[in-house]
C-alpha cells in the first residue's frame, strides 16, 4: 500500500482567507486522472472570484496524476494522496478538509465555466435560507460536440427516475454538508441519493442559476448504461431514501418508460445533432 502523501500551502503555514467575500472551498476528487486533471485545475485557478481555497483529494493514483498536482502545489491550499473507499468517501474527506462557507465539488474530468464561482455567490448573496446553488452544465461528448443540459426542477423525476439536477454545478454551504455527508455504500449514484434527500427535506433550499456553470464529460460508458444496471441502481437509491413497495414500483416503472427515449436522445446528441449544427467529429 502506498504511503500517504500531502502538500500545498497549508503545509507551509499559509491559509486562504475571505477578502470581503464568503470564502469558497473547491474540492477536486481524482484517481488516475492525469489525462484531464490539469484542465480541471486550471479552470479553478482561472476563476475571478477573490476568495477561493482549493483542495485536491487523490485516491492513490499510479499514473502521472501526482506529477500534475505537484506542478501546481504552490497554488493549491492542500492536497492529499491515499487510498479511499470510493468517490463518495473521497468527497466526504474533501469536504471535511474545507474551511470555506461554501463548497464546490468539481471532479477531475469536469471543469468550470469562467466566472462560475462569482455567479453562484452573487446569486446566493443575502439568501439565508438557501443551502444549495446550482445551474446548468455543458455536456461534452467524446466526438467533441457540446450541448447544454438544463437542470430539471422536477421533484417527481428526481425522486423516481434519475439525477435531473447537475451536481458539477452545485455550491453547497459547508454547514449543510456537515450534517449531510454522502452515503459511501452507494458506489455510483451517491450524488443522486444526496440530492433527493436534500430536495425531500426542502426544495426551497435550492437556488437555480439559469446558465451553465460547469462542463461535464459524458464518456462512452455513462451514455450506455444497461437497462438492468439502471434498474438495480434505482432499487438501491429507492431503498436508501425509504421508498415503500408502491414507491419502488413507481420508480421502476418510470425508469422502464423513460429508458429508451433517454437512450435515443443521447445517441441523437452524440451522432446526429453535431451534423445538423455543422460540427464534424
Amino acid at each position: 500500500m502506498a504511503a500517504r502523501q500531502e502538500g500545498g500551502k497549508r503545509m507551509r503555514g499559509a491559509k486562504s482567507t475571505a477578502q470581503g467575500h464568503p470564502l469558497v472551498s473547491i474540492v477536486t476528487v481524482v484517481y488516475n486522472g492525469a489525462a484531464t486533471l490539469e484542465r480541471t485545475i486550471q479552470s479553478v485557478l482561472a476563476q475571478d472570484y477573490p476568495s477561493i481555497e482549493y483542495i485536491v483529494v487523490d485516491g492513490g493514483s499510479t499514473d502521472g496524476t501526482l506529477d500534475i498536482i505537484r506542478r501546481y502545489e504552490d497554488r493549491l491550499d492542500y492536497w492529499v494522496s491515499e487510498r479511499d473507499k470510493g468517490i463518495y468517501d473521497a468527497m466526504n474527506k474533501g469536504v471535511a478538509l474545507c474551511t470555506g462557507e461554501w463548497v464546490g465539488l468539481i471532479n477531475a474530468d469536469d471543469w468550470y465555466e469562467p466566472h462560475s464561482v462569482s455567479q453562484a455567490m452573487a446569486a446566493a448573496a443575502g439568501q439565508e435560507g438557501i443551502n444549495i446553488v446550482h445551474g446548468d452544465i455543458w455536456l461534452e461528448y467524446p466526438n467533441g460536440h457540446s450541448k447544454v443540459k438544463k437542470a430539471r426542477l422536477n421533484g417527481f423525476l428526481l425522486k423516481y427516475w434519475e439525477m435531473v439536477l447537475n451536481h458539477p454545478s452545485f455550491f453547497v454551504r459547508r454547514s449543510y454538508y456537515a450534517g449531510h455527508p454522502f452515503d459511501i455504500m452507494i458506489r455510483v449514484s451517491g450524488d443522486h441519493k444526496w440530492t433527493v434527500d436534500a430536495w425531500m427535506e426542502s426544495p426551497r433550499q435550492f437556488m437555480y442559476v439559469p446558465q451553465p456553470l460547469a462542463h461535464f464529460t459524458a464518456g462512452g460508458a455513462s451514455m450506455r448504461v444497461p437497462l438492468g444496471k439502471m434498474l438495480r441502481e434505482g432499487r438501491l437509491v429507492g431503498r436508501a431514501i425509504g421508498l415503500g413497495p408502491f414507491g419502488m414500483l413507481v420508480s421502476q416503472a418510470t425508469r422502464l418508460a423513460l429508458y429508451l427515449p433517454q437512450y435515443l436522445k443521447l445517441l441523437f446528441n452524440q451522432h446526429i445533432s453535431p451534423l445538423l449544427s455543422g460540427h464534424r467529429p
